[in-house]
């Protein structure tokens, strides 16, 4: 096989493997749209932090600063992917009399398809900040088995420096465990009508109660408190998915310019004064993203193209692995420097690593995380390891 024959077919190695067996072209496309601007934003700021370079001060800084720092978009989108594809298979099962979920076989799925990666990630930059002298075992050790079960943000207050990014895997634990009991209160309502409207208060509720009692000004803003509204997005999506686009969906011109707009939104709505407005019309601009790139054409088109989602169905892998990686490169890159153009620089920069970075994305998707979406795969491991033992 040629190396131009092996990169065109590439996107189909790296096709994910999905428990049901149904792949949604649409979530891998919001996944890419998700790790994006998360890569952008952790790419800036190591940059900015590194760089010797006296950036010329102004309209151009200021903007592309201000545009690369929106990585918590990704955050959301993150959350919200997480409601729907948690919530399908209940809004199937309790709205349309589909299979049951097992729930020992839903957390079983969590641990054997999320762990594995995950472990491995978090005591390999472990061992490499030890080994390198960064940090005492004795003083690693702690936020290591706290970053291991997915407690650091709790018992320490603060995301884990062993890998920052995990912080929000450990909100989504925290769904994954209350998911199945979620969907119950608001799947089992049959009324279409009246369970959106549960859904709908629920979510102005939760903001509220987030405003009035200051959840995103404490320690709570890093636990599913301060995060919970994006997940129920996902629950409603996952509603609409289930009762009117379960055989299709009507695809409208219309709503290419609806999710570009909404996207725009998001980008300027969002901001760490959590002021009440702002949170609406981010949460709500959210959902419309969410609606309007299922529904519009070449948008559609555009974000289902084999790359796109073969990137955003390994984001897991690079969320994973993209900051260590860019923490030791950007020391070396750092040194490159164009002009005193910060926008001519962060080009020069992102093209310098995000090839390695996709390189070993590559690697430790086909290596790691693919292997780990089989179901089967802790049978077929304790197969393979009897069968050693018999030679």
């Amino acid at each position: 096989m040629s190396i131009l024959s092996f990169i065109a077919d590439l996107p189909n190695r790296l096709a994910r493997v999905t428990s049901g067996g149904r792949m949604i072209k649409e979530v891998d496309g919001l996944r890419f749209l998700a790790i994006f601007p998360v890569v952008i934003q952790h790419l800036s700021e190591r940059y900015l932090r590194n760089s010797p370079v006296d950036f010329i001060k102004g309209s151009e800084y200021e903007f592309v600063t201000f545009i690369a720092s929106r990585g918590f978009i990704g955050v959301y989108i993150f959350f919200t992917i997480s409601g729907f594809i948690l919530g399908l298979p209940f809004a199937e099962q309790y709205l349309k009399g589909g299979r049951e979920v097992s729930l020992k076989k839903y957390f079983w799925r969590r641990l054997t398809r999320l762990e594995p990666p995950y472990i491995l990630v978090i005591t390999g930059v472990t061992i490499f900040l030890i080994v390198f002298g960064y940090y005492k075992t004795e003083y690693i050790l702690p936020h290591f088995f706290a970053s291991i079960f997915y407690v650091h943000s709790i018992i320490y207050q603060e995301w884990t420096f062993i890998n920052p990014p995990v912080w929000t895997l450990e909100i989504e634990v925290q769904f994954y465990i209350l998911a199945p009991f979620l969907a119950i209160i608001f799947f089992k309502t049959k009324s279409l009508l009246l369970r959106r409207i549960i859904l709908v208060g629920g979510l102005v509720i939760i903001i509220l109660l987030q405003q009035y009692f200051g959840i995103l000004h404490g320690p709570t803003w890093l636990t599913i408190l301060g995060h919970i509204q994006y997940f129920l997005l996902g629950f409603i999506l996952a509603d609409i998915y289930v009762n009117e686009w379960r055989n299709g969906i009507q695809k409208k011109g219309i709503y290419n310019y609806i999710s570009i707009l909404a996207f725009l939104v998001l980008i300027f709505s969002w901001s760490w004064d959590y002021l009440l407005l702002n949170r609406i019309i981010f949460t709500s601009f959210l959902v419309v993203l969410f609606y309007s790139v299922f529904r519009a054409t070449w948008i559609n088109k555009l974000i289902t193209l084999p790359w796109i989602t073969a990137i955003g169905g390994m984001c897991y892998t690079i969320y994973l692995i993209h900051l260590p990686i860019m923490e030791f490169l950007i020391k070396y890159t750092s040194a490159v420097s164009v002009t005193n153009s910060y926008t001519i620089n962060f080009i020069v920069q992102f093209l310098l690593i995000a090839p390695v970075l996709m390189i070993f994305s590559i690697l430790f998707f086909l290596a790691v995380e693919k292997p780990c979406m089989h179901k089967d795969w802790p049978e077929q491991l304790v197969n393979y390891l009897r069968s050693l033992k018999k030679k």
